[in-house]
């Protein structure tokens, strides 16, 4: 695969996640936990824009983002608006970085300083674990923002 390709993977499945964002029925909604799980919507939003800063923004974009992963599951950071922008702003992130990779560069080995999966590291394997990782998520914010929905319209 080339650069091109990752960005327009990366761009469609955040613009997927902006849209789903945007049908929640109010900003309570991104944060309740449905029975049988342990994370919000918003829980799940607001990890997908630190993994993806960490491990693709600031390798590739250098934009010195410093992660707390623990307020990812265990803090409201954000409003849904706020998410909105972020997410709108964590594209525009994604598609700067990937664009500074070469088609050469994904063959290269990613940063040793930073283990994304346990095994040898490309950078175009980490960009694939990260887009299934996006995609996986994705559907859980799916799942979440169907329910609430649902709950909120039957009251």
């Amino acid at each position: 695969m080339n650069t091109e390709f990752y960005t327009q993977l990366y761009k469609r499945d955040l613009s997927r996640v902006t849209e789903e964002l945007k049908k929640y029925p109010d900003d309570n909604s991104l944060w309740e936990v449905l029975p049988g799980t342990t994370n919000s919507g918003g829980n799940l939003l607001q990890h997908l824009i630190g993994n993806l800063k960490t491990f693709v923004g600031n390798p590739f974009g250098h934009i010195g983002y410093e992660r707390n992963r623990d307020a990812e599951f265990n803090a409201r950071l954000f409003t849904k608006e706020e998410l909105i922008t972020e997410f709108g702003q964590l594209s525009e992130i994604i598609t700067d970085a990937i664009a500074t990779l070469t088609d050469e560069g994904l063959n290269s080995d990613y940063p040793t300083e930073i283990k994304v999966v346990n095994e040898d590291q490309s950078v175009e394997y980490v960009l694939i674990h990260l887009l299934a990782h996006l995609s996986y998520h994705t559907g859980q914010i799916n799942y979440h923002r169907r329910y609430v929905t649902a709950q909120k319209e039957s009251v």
